[in-house]
């Protein structure tokens, strides 16, 4: 296996005390059904879509989580090949001993975001490429599109640019270390050799409460914000090279949970 994904999905003591999704019971109604749908319409179908199959998605939940939620997530696991459920105890999210080698290209992202179909082909195409120049370096692709969902037929986007964005961050090293070992993502760049893709990076959307997702915050650079109905939405994300997502199912933004 050459290119292993790690989302963190429900680790309790992974949120810090001033988080805000901490108030929130991550096993409760209606929090867990919102994340979950957000999970299998946007993050699932990204890596569903895959032009290059050769690759691993590790979904890290606590092992608190009730019997009937962990059925839940055994039943996704069979229905995906790519994918694997592990469950730990705290927050810190090792490489299963299977997985682990001294070279590895890893990359991180979160429950409900996405990234473009060539993704995968991207990280493999540099595994693959032979220059050292490639080894013990951070990848990542800038270009994040931002999507929320305004009313029953509008949504809102645009897109940004942000170096250390924690969408599809890679690290390929040659010490066994994962891109979960590099700490804050929002400070790869001043401690790790960092080196930036052009095209699409990720999709990021802006629904309830995060600690810095937002249409707000302002990156290097920034595109005109757009109003879209559904059909637009879909036929501009394709345009893009994402897959073909159920973004009717995504909840409004400032949404009560």
């Amino acid at each position: 296996m050459k290119v292993v994904g790690m989302v963190r999905y429900s680790i309790k003591s992974a949120f810090t005390k001033d988080h805000p999704d901490r108030c929130y019971d991550l096993w409760s109604e209606p929090y867990f059904s919102k994340r979950l749908g957000m999970f299998k319409d946007i993050t699932l179908k990204s890596f569903e879509n895959q032009t290059c199959k050769d690759f691993i998605l590790l979904v890290y939940h606590s092992d608190e989580m009730p019997n009937d939620k962990k059925t839940m997530f055994v039943k996704i696991e069979e229905k995906y090949n790519f994918l694997r459920n592990v469950f730990i105890p705290d927050a810190k999210m090792k490489i299963p001993m299977d997985l682990q080698q001294n070279r590895i290209m890893t990359f991180r992202i979160d429950n409900d975001d996405g990234v473009p179909n060539n993704f995968i082909a991207r990280l493999s195409e540099i595994y693959n490429c032979k220059h050292s120049f490639y080894d013990d370096v951070v990848f990542s692709i800038p270009r994040i599109r931002k999507l929320g969902r305004m009313s029953e037929n509008e949504y809102q986007t645009n897109y940004s640019e942000f170096i250390s964005n924690s969408i599809g961050l890679a690290y390929l090293a040659t010490n066994g270390q994962n891109v979960m070992d590099c700490g804050n993502h929002t400070l790869v760049p001043y401690n790790y050799r960092m080196l930036c893709l052009d095209g699409v990076g990720g999709l990021q959307i802006i629904s309830g409460t995060n600690v810095v997702n937002g249409f707000n915050r302002v990156y290097r650079k920034q595109s005109e914000m757009k109003i879209l109905d559904k059909f637009q939405m879909i036929d501009l994300l394709e345009s893009e090279g994402y897959a073909r997502f159920n973004i009717e199912n995504l909840p409004m933004m400032g949404e009560s949970r």
